[in-house]
């Protein structure tokens, strides 16, 4: 807990739910819950690390290109959530919320501001074009480090003999099949302690969810076998005893067409799997949305759901079946662990750069008096490079902090994230985790803050 300018102890940042709609928990009468990295915190470096490997492993024997693939060096922050591969040009890019781009890398290496306009003239791009993809997920992130490494080793030399393109598709193909075919879930089981991270408020959340009335259901991708190893590693107790925290388990659902009309789910034969017996008739695959709100007897806002997916999980259930949304966001509790020991920087960096426009706008005054300035005009000169020095040092300081290649997640200089925006669009409330719910009352009414507008500064400032 900490305590904020006011001395209300509240959670640590990285700790608090989040809201970017009014929500009343006292209205919501079902909960839904994605499984991979909603309720499965997973081991990110391990798991990232083991799917880069394979893939470069399968690039090497099964697609032919060079077994210098092999030795492209791990780097977890090549890549971050919300950044865009451009597949023409072998690019990976950030995009602010206004779809400015905002830095360009190449292999290993930054674009500088000339070669950006000859590659990107607009400044902007059109990202439904099948030129590009988007890494939405915490799963897209490998092939991303992958993708940057292999570029930067045809840069220095290594002949590929494929189009930027063709990398980049091989190795989304591959990666799939790794998924697919079985190869990631069998290496991931032999070792469940390996790649995930178990909560331990997670089943104390649950319950208590459950207990004020509300009805729970786990909605997954993920097929059965995986999911019911996985669940049982992570709830603990009797074999399968996990499955009776939820009222219906939805396994290879195939979001986010899962809610639009397909019909009723397959029930899972009981006794199939030894850690999902589905003893009370209460697992299926596939189905739909409609389906599954018959099942709980609640449907559209009556219902909160919980997801990773920008789009498979947040935005589809919202647009599609009206539901309320909260997004499982874990990098706003890595991002709060590094920047909460430099929060008076950050707030000293404010203040620089209120007292930087300032500085500015009497700079401008003088200008246009058109006259000899003399020591005035040489004590702004001598103020306005002192606080440039500050300001440099303080965001040298918080830059430091966050990812060496991209910074922020969430931001882009002063300006949202495209990824950060859409948090904010999607999602009702985010988090970095489900448990984080046990730290608010179970009829919580989460309210959103006040969105202050450019014009409205003044009513946060004296000035």
């Amino acid at each position: 807990m900490s305590r904020d300018d006011a001395g209300t102890l509240r959670p640590h940042p990285g700790l608090r739910v989040h809201t970017n709609r009014n929500l009343r928990l006292s209205s919501i009468r079902a909960m839904g819950f994605d499984m991979d990295h909603t309720l499965a915190v997973y081991n990110t470096e391990n798991f990232n690390r083991l799917c880069f490997e394979l893939a470069a492993e399968r690039l090497v024997i099964e697609r032919g290109y060079p077994p210098e693939v092999r030795s492209v060096p791990w780097d977890p922050d090549a890549a971050i959530r919300g950044l865009v591969v451009d597949k023409k040009l072998g690019t990976i890019l950030k995009i602010d919320a206004h779809g400015h781009l905002t830095r360009v890398r190449h292999g290993d290496r930054f674009l500088d501001k000339d070669e950006r306009r000859r590659g990107y003239p607009r400044g902007r791009i059109r990202i439904g074009n099948a030129r590009y993809r988007v890494f939405d997920t915490l799963f897209d992130l490998p092939e991303g480090c992958l993708y940057s490494g292999i570029v930067a080793l045809a840069e220095k030399g290594l002949d590929l003999g494929v189009s930027w393109r063709t990398l980049y598709d091989d190795i989304r193909g591959t990666v799939d099949t790794l998924h697919a075919d079985g190869t990631l879930k069998t290496r991931i089981i032999a070792d469940l302690g390996r790649y995930f991270l178990k909560d331990p408020d997670l089943v104390a959340t649950l319950e208590r969810l459950r207990s004020g009335g509300r009805r729970l259901f786990l909605l997954t991708n993920s097929e059965a076998d995986y999911t019911a190893a996985v669940m049982n590693h992570l709830v603990g107790g009797a074999p399968g005893s996990w499955e009776d925290l939820f009222d219906l388990v939805v396994c290879f659902a195939r979001k986010p067409g899962f809610f639009v009309a397909r019909g009723k789910g397959e029930p899972i034969p009981a006794g199939e799997y030894d850690l999902m017996p589905n003893r009370s008739g209460h697992c299926f695959n596939g189905g739909d949305a409609f389906f599954l709100e018959k099942a709980i007897g609640h449907s559209g806002d009556e219902i909160l759901y919980f997801g990773d997916h920008t789009f498979g999980d947040i935005l589809r259930s919202k647009k599609s079946v009206g539901w309320r949304t909260a997004m499982i966001v874990p990098e706003v509790a890595e991002e709060a662990d590094a920047l909460w020991p430099l929060r008076r920087e950050q707030r000293e960096l404010l203040a620089v750069e209120e007292h930087l426009e300032d500085l500015v706008l009497e700079r401008d005054r003088l200008a246009e008096l058109d006259q000899d300035n003399g020591d005035r005009g040489a004590d702004l000169d001598r103020r306005m490079g002192e606080a440039l020095g500050r300001r440099a040092r303080l965001q040298r300081k918080v830059r430091g902090a966050l990812n060496p290649h991209w910074e922020s997640v969430f931001r882009e200089g002063r300006a949202a994230s495209r990824f950060g925006r859409q948090i904010m669009e999607f999602s009702c409330i985010y988090t970095a985790r489900v448990s984080n719910l046990l730290r608010y009352p179970a009829d919580k009414f989460f309210s959103r803050p006040l969105e202050v507008l450019p014009h409205d500064r003044w009513i946060l400032s004296d000035r």
